[in-house]
């Protein structure tokens, strides 16, 4: 058997590394606190209803991606992410966060089609909406936020309708109460609790 004086020794290293555990989570600190250098933008949500960006998500912690609707792959697989970290949430009991997807292909991406991709993946609308706008307003709010989102060549169908992809920025990007950029995710790869972790050191 262990001497009694190792045993102690192992039971006050084990206690010592738990509450050095703790200390360390309580105090984390996310990794940006930046302004998202625009304001007063007028959007529009799927509904066509007007949204001022980013004023109308002040005083809500904001998880923002960008996307476009015709995109194949990651748009599809942030969108469900985003998904994921709101049903998490909910399983949490963690209010007062606000989920936002803005197209960088609003020329297409009219509030009705929005409306239809959202709804075809069954989006919870109660706390996440899409947003569109005019071009040049997009286009100032990518620049300031560092998206990236060129088109590649166009071709068109046989009708005529002109078909074009973007090479894209893949980010989720979370934004505090006060408007500032808190932290930013891969988003096609997230790492789901790893998100709600740092939602909960924002605190509601």
């Amino acid at each position: 058997m262990m001497n009694k004086k190792i045993l102690n020794k192992i039971y006050f290293i084990i206690f010592f590394s738990i509450i050095l555990i703790l200390l360390n989570g309580c105090g984390k600190k996310l990794p940006e606190d930046r302004p998202i250098g625009v304001k007063n933008i007028v959007l529009l949500n799927q509904d066509s209803s007007k949204v001022i960006f980013p004023d109308s998500f002040k005083g809500k912690t904001l998880l923002l991606c960008f996307i476009y609707t015709n995109c194949p792959d990651i748009c599809p697989m942030t969108t469900h992410n985003m998904q994921l970290i709101q049903e998490q949430l909910k399983k949490e009991n963690i209010n007062n966060v606000q989920f936002a997807e803005m197209s960088f292909d609003p020329q297409r991406d009219t509030p009705s089609i929005l409306k239809t991709f959202g709804d075809i993946r069954n989006i919870d609308y109660s706390n996440f909406t899409f947003l569109t706008g005019k071009s040049s307003d997009i286009k100032s709010i990518l620049n300031n936020m560092n998206i990236l989102a060129l088109p590649g060549d166009t071709t068109k169908t046989e009708s005529g309708t002109p078909v074009y992809f973007f090479t894209h920025t893949d980010r989720i990007t979370l934004i505090d109460k006060d408007g500032k950029i808190r932290n930013e995710y891969r988003g096609s790869k997230a790492d789901i609790q790893a998100v709600v972790n740092d939602i909960k050191i924002l605190g509601d």
